[in-house]
């Protein structure tokens, strides 16, 4: 079968089986939970799985494999509702965010009662290494949830650097792609220097992952993204772009954010062009192509079938939403 096929085709379960999650419940959170889980890439629950069937020659979806990746996007959707909320934006997944449709209350239970769900449904695991998936799972939650706090607490800095950027970003969307690697690894009761490697191969993926997201904020637009593309931009929001374009020339990345403040898609566009005249987007599109090649020489050093994981890396690098 074919890797798109194969990837299609369990995306389709997850797709399914998450719609199963939270049948009944209060209306106003079960409508929302519905919802946002209608859509989605399932990029998490997907490396998750070709994680697992690069050690497992078997290539069984048991029941636990299925459990651990519908926690993982239940735990993925938290993130983007509180997310969505804190970055006051309107689209998500190419329609309104809950807060939008419903409101923040509503969106806050949903997002918390969608928490709940996740470790619920990762309770439900019969393996014998379940204690230390879930105590993973729970060093993630605290990970993503720090990553989330410097996101928040660097819009009212003027000198992050890059570095500081970089490790928001590692516990903000690496780690969890990592822990998405690893659970996989685990689940198929490999030697714990294969999934220590495996995580560190999905937070690689996972910074390029951001970047690329930072960049394609920049270079894209909101029908092919399905979400708000400027938010970050009026939010004073670091990117890894946006603080290039200080590196390179910060009087003038000033004078574009007076100018947006008065005319926020004029200062928009004067920075989409000062990145390009800079080559900021090209470095930028180089600095990902990179860090993605790492994490496949590390696919290269374990005893692993890495040919699924390299054609998702390929994947990842070559998406244009």
């Amino acid at each position: 079968m074919n890797f798109k096929k194969e990837i299609n085709q369990f995306k389709i379960k997850i797709d399914n089986d998450i719609t199963t999650v939270y049948e009944n419940g209060p209306k106003n959170i079960n409508e929302p939970i519905n919802y946002i889980l209608s859509g989605g890439k399932r990029i998490r629950p997907i490396l998750t799985y070709l994680s697992y069937a690069s050690v497992n020659k078997n290539m069984d979806i048991s029941p636990n494999l299925i459990n651990v990746c519908l926690s993982i996007e239940l735990l993925h959707n938290f993130t983007l509702i509180h997310d969505d909320i804190m970055d006051s934006d309107d689209l998500r997944h190419g329609k309104k965010t809950i807060h939008k449709k419903w409101n923040d209350s509503i969106a806050i239970l949903s997002g918390d009662a969608m928490l709940s769900i996740a470790l619920v449904n990762l309770d439900k695991i019969d393996v014998d290494n379940k204690q230390n998936i879930v105590s993973k799972f729970h060093d993630a939650l605290v990970k993503v949830c720090e990553g989330q706090a410097l996101d928040i607490m660097y819009q009212d800095k003027n000198n992050i650097s890059v570095e500081e950027y970089i490790n928001m970003v590692d516990k903000k969307t690496g780690y969890m792609i990592g822990l998405s690697a690893e659970l996989g690894a685990l689940l198929a009761n490999c030697d714990i220097d294969i999934s220590d490697n495996l995580k560190r191969y999905g937070q690689l993926l996972g910074r390029g992952f951001q970047i690329q997201d930072d960049l394609l904020e920049i270079v894209s637009n909101s029908q092919k993204m399905g979400k708000s593309l400027d938010s970050d931009f009026i939010l004073n929001k670091k990117t890894y772009l946006y603080l290039k374009a200080i590196e390179k020339n910060e009087n003038k990345v000033n004078e574009i954010r007076s100018i947006a403040s008065e005319d926020n898609k004029l200062g928009f566009k004067l920075l989409k062009d000062f990145m390009y005249q800079e080559n900021i987007i090209s470095d930028a599109e180089f600095y990902v192509k990179n860090l993605l090649n790492e994490a496949n020489e590390i696919l290269a050093q374990i005893n692993i079938n890495p040919n699924k994981l390299l054609d998702y890396s390929k994947m990842i690098l070559e998406r244009r939403n």
